[in-house]
């Protein structure tokens, strides 16, 4: 099968001699996401924006070799993900994959990475298994994952004194995991759940999981669902009138889009854990300006996160005077990884780099960030430090961990 909305593009020439190796004359960095169904929204075309800033950050050239970039759309179809990763590992020399929204599609390329002993740096998919139960040495996750935005995001109801539940899900990969940690982190601290449901990937309709939710009569509405699944029923929430009833309603995670998509008004006072957001300092918005200027839109924290994975792994290039990817992976391990996305970083055995993480609220339209910028979505409540954040390392069940 031939990848679709294949783009390839060369953003330097040869402007130095060889002083390095790379194995075929050029340091090829591959973006494999979704660019036209479910998931665009959230990365897309801005990751490709976001990692061609990066690349022209760094001055074009790694080793005196020229930096290539190559995107394809998997259409959010596994068989199609793994046939361009396959093409690219095999034919096109590519050697690192970025990115990679989508759990599902994520879990195949994440093996073929390891067969093939190639880079894969995964910023959008929310699974943890690349760096747990299947991790082998080559994949990093870069961004977050069900531990860090679940917990996070329960535990601020959970402190509220909410403590009934109704769980809606999305019924695949992510979005199981997502509803595992929530139960879990629910009943630890005490609380019921006292209904949960699963929508399938593409539903439009959620009025009949919402009047379910509603007549449950927990006190709080758990969305773990992304993307527009998640436009769509907190549209529908907020028509059907249930938060005027008193229910509180949670989400696990959201993205610049979905307030862009939904609007504030229906999601102000809204907590939740978030890897980045544009106006957390001055670092940040210097980069959403530059990402304004490319796409209209103030960047969300995917691509901000691709910009940080493209630039550590040229970082970890150049200090390992390689491109091979064990010499590049172990440098990626020892390298000082501090930028604007990931704050006090540190890259672990299994692939997991943790970060600190933000728990956010959602500004109210009528507030002063929002009136000044009606981009500016989010203020910060609290910086989470990223060994709190994560999931602590003796509880990993990476066999490169006890290595």
């Amino acid at each position: 099968m031939k990848p679709l909305l294949l783009a390839t593009t060369m953003l330097a020439l040869v402007t130095a001699p060889v002083f390095a190796q790379s194995a075929d004359g050029t340091v090829k960095i591959g973006i494999l996401n979704d660019q036209s169904s479910s998931f665009s929204a959230l990365g897309g075309p801005e990751v490709i924006d976001a990692v061609k800033l990066a690349i022209e950050d760094f001055g074009g050239e790694v080793l005196g070799k020229p930096i290539e970039l190559v995107s394809a759309d998997h259409q959010n179809k596994p068989d199609v993900g793994l046939s361009i990763a396959r093409e690219w590992l095999e034919r096109d020399n590519v050697d690192v994959i970025l990115d990679m929204a989508n759990s599902a599609i994520s879990l195949g390329v994440n093996t073929l990475l390891g067969e093939k002993k190639k880079l894969g740096i995964f910023v959008s998919p929310i699974t943890d298994r690349p760096t747990e139960a299947d991790c082998n040495g080559y994949v990093s996750a870069w961004a977050y994952d069900t531990y860090s935005v679940a917990r996070a995001s329960a535990q601020a109801q959970l402190t509220a004194g909410k403590d009934t539940w109704f769980v809606i899900s999305p019924d695949y990969e992510a979005g199981k995991a997502m509803e595992d940690t929530v139960k879990s982190t629910i009943e630890e601290a005490g609380g019921s759940i006292v209904g949960a449901i699963r929508a399938p990937l593409g539903t439009t309709d959620f009025s009949s999981y919402v009047l379910q939710a509603q007549a449950s009569g927990a006190k709080v509405i758990m969305l773990t669902l992304n993307g527009p699944e998640l436009v769509n029923a907190l549209k529908q929430i907020q028509e059907f009138g249930i938060v005027a009833q008193g229910q509180s309603v949670g989400v696990t995670i959201l993205h610049q889009s979905d307030v862009r998509a939904i609007g504030l008004d229906t999601l102000k006072g809204i907590q939740v854990a978030a890897p980045w957001f544009w106006d957390v300092d001055d670092e940040s918005r210097r980069f959403a300006e530059e990402m304004k200027t490319r796409t209209g839109n103030a960047p969300g924290w995917v691509a901000a996160g691709n910009y940080s994975a493209a630039m550590s792994y040229l970082k970890a290039v150049e200090a390992a005077g390689t491109d091979d990817a064990d010499a590049v992976r172990a440098k990626l391990g020892e390298i000082e990884i501090n930028d604007l996305f990931a704050r006090n970083a540190t890259l672990r055995p299994n692939g997991r780099l943790i970060h600190d993480m933000y728990l956010v609220e959602v500004n109210a339209p009528d507030s002063p960030e929002a009136q000044a910028n009606p981009e500016n979505a989010f203020k910060l409540v609290s910086t989470v430090p990223g060994d709190t954040a994560f999931r602590p390392l003796d509880q990993s069940v990476c066999p490169l961990v006890s290595k």
